[in-house]
């Protein structure tokens, strides 16, 4: 026996929504759609797509709605008992409700909650009647959305929408979304150029302040990823000393001391395939990367004796490597080679080893 998919929704989410869809008397709806929205905003970006379904589902959007012209049907004889009480029940749900189009004249804030209307038509209108940024990095992953959505009006309207009302969007707002939205365009595959849009709110210096603040703050979560997607945009580069030595998960400090160690930044794009073996027809899905030049201020010697005294090992392992690819820069590299290779991380000393078997020509005058 499969079990039910659990909600995301909390259950006063739930019944607000709920009561909003069924109550007749609109001054009481628009109370209600004000607890809504805001607790609907108190949800975590990356609920977008799964809260969709269910806020539609609960809100009952789009039920009892008129969706085509009534046909006129003449029934007669016994039948005609029948035909009547059908006709009923079918009419019941939309008596004393307002339609949908109606509620979004009213009141624009439904547009908000239209954005998850399973009406096209509905939702391209609320995309048009939204006029105020996202106060929230749900609402905003929302706007995100609907630029992903299945059908091109709507997503053209989407747009329009984020040219018109994101540029004014709080940095920490749409910093917490970035957290979610970095890597979608690997993920979502309707959008095309709708994803631009996004991309000048997150190329903002503001934007990517607040950003690295996060990425450094958090102890959970996938940052190391978040952090190398976010490396596309140039603002992020200052940003990168302060994460080397200051992100608690190793593995952010670990992708900035790549990155100044490197003088490159690297990211995913998309995938493409590579042969394994054409005889047999084998292949594998590969990502395609792009690179760019990354801006530092400190010396490759300073940024490597910095990450060999730090405690993660997977810090230390970068930089070996790092000390593998610039020793010939560094007056000190059998020093740094030698402390390597007392280190407790085996894989550390295994670089370490073979550094010691295989030297290089003595330093270079300048040391990076």
């Amino acid at each position: 026996m499969t079990s039910q998919p659990r909600s995301v929704l909390p259950p006063s989410i739930s019944s607000k929504l709920s009561a909003l869809g069924t109550r007749p008397g609109r001054k009481q709806s628009d109370h209600e759609l004000g607890q809504v929205l805001l607790e609907l905003s108190a949800l975590p970006a990356h609920l977008v797509v799964r809260a969709s379904r269910e806020i539609a589902r609960e809100a009952h959007l789009g039920w009892g709605q008129p969706q085509m012209r009534p046909l006129r049907v003449v029934v007669v004889g016994p039948a005609r008992l029948v035909w009547m009480r059908l006709k009923k029940a079918l009419e019941w749900p939309s008596r004393g409700v307002p339609c949908d189009q109606e509620l979004l004249k009213s009141n624009n804030d439904f547009a908000w909650l239209f954005l998850f209307h399973p009406s096209g038509h509905l939702r391209e209108a609320a995309l048009d009647c939204i006029n105020s940024p996202p106060t929230s990095p749900f609402f905003f992953s929302s706007l995100a959305w609907r630029l992903n959505d299945w059908v091109q009006p709507v997503r053209q309207a989407a747009e329009r929408c984020a040219e018109r009302v994101l540029h004014r969007t709080a940095s920490d707002v749409a910093a917490n979304a970035a957290l979610y939205l970095l890597d979608r365009h690997l993920v979502w595959g309707r959008w095309s150029n709708e994803s631009r849009a996004l991309d000048k709110i997150f190329e903002r210096e503001d934007v990517m302040a607040s950003l690295a603040s996060q990425l450094a703050q958090h102890s959970t979560g996938a940052m190391a990823n978040c952090l190398r997607h976010a490396l596309r945009y140039p603002a992020m580069d200052k940003h990168l000393p302060r994460l080397a030595s200051a992100a608690i998960q190793p593995s952010v400090r670990a992708v900035a001391y790549q990155c100044l160690m490197s003088g490159k930044a690297t990211w995913t794009v998309g995938f493409e395939w590579a042969w394994i073996d054409k005889v047999y027809g084998l292949r594998r899905r590969m990502p395609k990367l792009e690179t760019r030049e990354v801006q530092r201020t400190d010396s490759v010697a300073e940024t490597i004796k910095e990450a060999i005294r730090d405690k993660s090992n997977v810090v230390r392992i970068v930089a070996a490597d790092g000390l593998i690819a610039a020793r010939s820069q560094l007056p000190d590299a059998e020093g740094l080679i030698a402390g390597l290779a007392n280190d407790k991380s085996p894989a550390v000393r295994a670089r370490a080893d073979f550094m010691l078997r295989h030297p290089v020509s003595g330093p270079s005058p300048h040391t990076g």
